[in-house]
């Protein structure tokens, strides 16, 4: 026998290869495996970098189309400026007393006294569309606040232009004037007795600014002109629609996918990293469809938009991204 024959019981080095060349392979899957997930992680970072750096241009409201606006409304139910009131499967944004006590303060300037809210206020009783007009100011002014901006009252001066409409026959005619015009026009008349009567809460009331407990509508087309503007109808590809069928605990409700353009995932991106817990709402055509609540960062290609118990709203809305992308 010779001097390197195997033993009885040895390992054949073949067999040892073997074993050797499985055990490298597992490591080096395993390697491979890791660095995979490694560079995918720091790609992500990558992309969520520059995802947050980029620049871009203050979007406008569009009327005519879709306009999301954020309501920064993430702090405790009684101290957010906005809320969102559901009913009747419908959504609408109201002022809260909070908000307007906090706009018509005395220590934010003359013109933000609560007298000129109550002013303001009894315009409702006249002319509901003027009121509103006049407001938009305060409201832009308040938002400005919440943002941290520092001349966030700046907007809000006797000769800040109004455009109002004013009835010439049986049309109406857009007309600019400024909200010291407009003050001084609708003044309360000093001699005659206060009227603290409210109307229905549905169209706002008429009552002085503290009286404001169910809060103030604020309409659609007040909304997206003071409110920030996230995204537009320019920052989707499409939409689809999805059916959630009734059950014990919920009537039937849809889920809209919207998808997002590379420009409307950065700016959402942007937007959910320092709004979490904020809502967004959807205005679309003069009236709001729906809202969404921000419940953390989000970076992503599209968006779910549900439960939306109204039908009308949920179909409007899909088919109105599908056709703004033919």
């Amino acid at each position: 026998m010779g001097l390197f024959a195997h033993q009885p019981g040895e390992q054949p080095a073949t067999k040892l290869y073997a074993g050797v060349t499985r055990e490298q392979g597992t490591t080096r899957l395993i390697f491979w495996f890791v660095t995979v997930v490694v560079a995918w992680i720091v790609v992500g970072r990558v992309q969520d970098h520059f995802l947050l750096q980029a620049k871009w241009s203050q979007l406008n409201s569009v009327p005519e189309g879709l306009t999301v606006v954020g309501t920064l409304d993430s702090k405790d139910y009684d101290h957010n400026m906005f809320r969102i009131v559901t009913a009747n499967q419908t959504s609408r944004v109201e002022l809260t007393e909070y908000g307007w006590n906090t706009i018509f303060d005395e220590k934010n300037g003359p013109l933000f006294q609560p007298t000129i809210g109550d002013s303001i206020r009894a315009v409702q009783k006249i002319d509901s569309e003027t009121c509103y007009r006049m407001l938009e100011p305060y409201i832009r002014a308040g938002v400005n606040k919440l943002m941290g901006h520092g001349d966030w009252n700046a907007g809000v001066t006797a000769a800040t232009p109004i455009t109002i409409q004013v009835k010439s026959g049986k049309t109406f005619t857009p007309t600019v004037t400024s909200l010291g015009a407009l003050l001084k026009t609708y003044a309360p008349d000093r001699d005659a007795k206060p009227d603290h009567e409210e109307t229905d809460a549905s169209e706002g009331g008429s009552g002085s600014g503290r009286q404001v407990d169910h809060g103030l509508p604020i309409p659609a087309d007040s909304l997206i002109v003071t409110n920030p503007v996230v995204l537009t109808s320019g920052n989707f590809t499409s939409a689809d629609l999805e059916e959630n069928p009734a059950s014990v605990f919920d009537s039937k409700s849809y889920k809209v996918r919207l998808n997002l353009t590379p420009e409307g995932r950065s700016r959402f991106f942007q937007w959910s990293s320092k709004h979490e817990n904020e809502n967004l709402v959807f205005v679309l055509k003069h009236r709001v469809v729906t809202a969404g609540r921000i419940k953390q960062q989000m970076d992503v290609n599209s968006w779910d938009i549900g439960p939306i118990h109204d039908e009308e709203a949920a179909k409007e809305l899909v088919s109105f991204v599908n056709s703004a992308k033919r």
